[in-house]
């Protein structure tokens, strides 16, 4: 982009500060170049309105903050919240992309990452920004990034010709208006289970935060949500959209005549415009109920049945999501990015009558909801055979404290505790033999640990083929 007034991005700044020409947006200090505008934000552990004098001094062009502040040698503009501020400027400093693009957000504890991989293989010339891409980009934040990332792709998606824009709107995301100034022509809302109550403290927060993605939808936008979901109703009265709902056997997109077929779906989708039969390649209810989101969605925008029904036969699931591996004359292994009692408990499900024995690896976050901890050891109890806790980003926190609060839900159900994530690996693939399946769940696609020590590189797809395990199409 080039430069652009500050007025254009605060048309009631004063008269001396119209001048002043911005050339990007910055929000982290360490990053400000010459002529940034620098958004003070205020966080959990740090308050950007500390580090004004070291943006300044990297030649921010002038400052935005919260604060009542005097004596800067640049222009500071006040505003009642510096994270909405920043939201509004990205989207009119990249030119509004979102308001030429058919744009999709999708929110909901489970699935987001799969609905909008699956989108992008179903709208042709769609943009995706899924929680593998910001890993991969190095991008701000976890799953929905900074609103000038946000803005920022989808300017260079336009400018490629692209006529889609799907991504993920995580929770905490929409909680810090980063998806403020986005314009919506779909919202998605794919359920709601536990997960981060750290940030949010009662599932009521959590649920409030997922509906301002269905407040932000215009009324000739549609609403599609899982009918399957007891929060379905809210998300749909908190739209001015047109209400499209998906499940299993009801919904006004649906899936009937459901037949299992090895790591396979077999069904009939109904759509108010048609039926069409589809072999879904990969297993498992939510699979199928994320097919059916992104089938909706699809419908809404014109897309027909037989078309859905073609690219949906041949789709693939985003990387660390049910990745699958073999080890020669030993048992079948999955990756997976479960990391919550809902989606263990989905992906369980969904292997159990495929394994001989299920043996799982799995464990929990540090610094994030530590009462999902025994829900996740319950749900892995009642459904494994045999398990390993293991380390999945300690942080901070002491990992075999996080293990001994997972291992309160297994009770007295087999398993052992391994921290060393690579060992705990090899100790499952050793108690697994033919017809069995190992399934190593919470890191998915991730590349690293975070620990006490800071980030060290692991990945579980990259170890499990240094262990000379094949990857399975």
């Amino acid at each position: 982009m080039g430069l652009m007034k500050l007025s254009k991005l605060f048309p009631g700044v004063p008269e001396a500060y119209r001048g002043v020409e911005v050339r990007g947006l910055a929000w982290d200090s360490r990053r400000v170049r010459p002529g940034d505008l620098f958004f003070a934000l205020p966080g959990g552990r740090y308050d950007g309105h500390d580090f004004i004098p070291q943006a300044v001094r990297r030649g921010a062009a002038a400052v935005v903050g919260e604060r009542p502040l005097a004596g800067l040698p640049i222009p500071y503009v006040r505003v009642e919240n510096a994270r909405r501020a920043l939201a509004q400027a990205a989207a009119a400093f990249y030119g509004h992309p979102t308001r030429r693009l058919t744009t999709i957000g999708v929110t909901g504890t489970n699935g987001k990452t799969t609905v909008v991989h699956l989108l992008g293989q179903l709208l042709p010339g769609c943009e995706t920004l899924t929680t593998v891409r910001v890993e991969e980009e190095g991008l701000s934040c976890v799953t929905t990034p900074e609103a000038p990332d946000l803005h920022r792709i989808a300017a260079c998606a336009l400018e490629q010709g692209k006529r889609y824009f799907a991504f993920e709107a995580s929770s905490i995301g929409l909680a810090q208006y980063r998806v403020d100034g986005v314009r919506l022509s779909c919202a998605v809302f794919t359920g709601l289970s536990r997960d981060h109550l750290d940030f949010h403290g009662t599932m009521e927060n959590y649920l409030s935060a997922k509906l301002r993605l269905f407040e932000m939808l215009p009324p000739a936008g549609w609403a599609v949500a899982n009918v399957e979901d007891p929060q379905a109703d809210r998300a749909l009265a908190a739209s001015q959209g047109r209400p499209l709902t998906y499940g299993i056997g009801h919904g006004d997109v649906r899936a009937e005549e459901v037949q299992a077929e090895g790591f396979g779906t077999r069904f009939l989708l109904v759509t108010p415009g048609g039926k069409a039969e589809i072999s879904l390649p990969f297993p498992g209810r939510h699979n199928l109920l994320n097919a059916l989101a992104a089938a909706a969605v699809a419908w809404a925008l014109g897309i027909s049945p037989q078309k859905i029904a073609h690219r949906l036969s041949k789709a693939s699931l985003p990387p660390g999501r049910c990745e699958r591996f073999k080890a020669e004359k030993g048992p079948e292994v999955i990756v997976d990015y479960a990391h919550s009692p809902d989606a263990l408990k989905a992906m369980l499900e969904a292997l159990r009558p495929l394994a001989r024995r299920l043996v799982v690896v799995f464990g929990a976050a540090g610094e994030s909801d530590r009462g999902k901890r025994p829900l996740m050891g319950e749900v892995v109890g009642k459904l494994a055979d045999f398990a390993v806790i293991t380390s999945d980003n300690p942080k901070s926190e002491d990992p075999q404290a996080i293990a001994g609060e997972i291992a309160q839900g297994l009770g007295e159900g087999g398993y052992e505790i391994e921290l060393d994530r690579k060992r705990a690996i090899r100790l499952a693939l050793a108690a697994a033999g033919p017809g069995d399946i190992v399934l190593i769940a919470g890191k998915g696609h991730e590349r690293f640990q975070l620990t006490q020590n800071g980030r060290k590189p692991h990945s579980d797809r990259t170890f499990l083929l240094s262990q000379g395990l094949t990857p399975l199409a």
